[in-house]
């Protein structure tokens, strides 16, 4: 099982997933506290791709304008791929555990 947390959570697409979520938290532009509750409550595979669906909405508006890095999709896809193998509750953890490290260059 560790094993399969330490693939989980060193997973690309979970990294890349984290670091939007980190900006879109920690950005006062941003400040998107409404993806993070619903990541965090999503308990479905099908409430995690809402969730995910409607941060991405969010954030695509606020990358363009301030020139923001977005999520590959085939990031999105991996990760799916892994809440599909792993569940919801395991890559939920990941990537909100991603958000909230606090990068160096911070």
């Amino acid at each position: 099982m560790s094993n399969e947390l330490s693939l989980i959570y060193s997973d690309e697409a979970i990294k890349e997933f984290g670091d939007a979520l980190r900006k879109a938290l920690r950005l006062e532009e941003i400040q998107d506290y409404a993806s993070l509750i619903e990541i965090e409550n999503a308990e479905k595979p099908e409430d995690f791709a809402e969730a995910i669906k409607n941060f991405l909405r969010r954030y695509e508006s606020s990358a363009r304008r301030l020139g923001l890095k977005r999520p590959k999709q085939e990031s999105l896809e991996k990760m799916m791929s892994l809440v599909d193998q792993h569940g919801v509750r395991v890559v939920r953890a990941a990537l909100i555990s991603h958000a909230l490290l606090r990068k160096e260059k911070e």
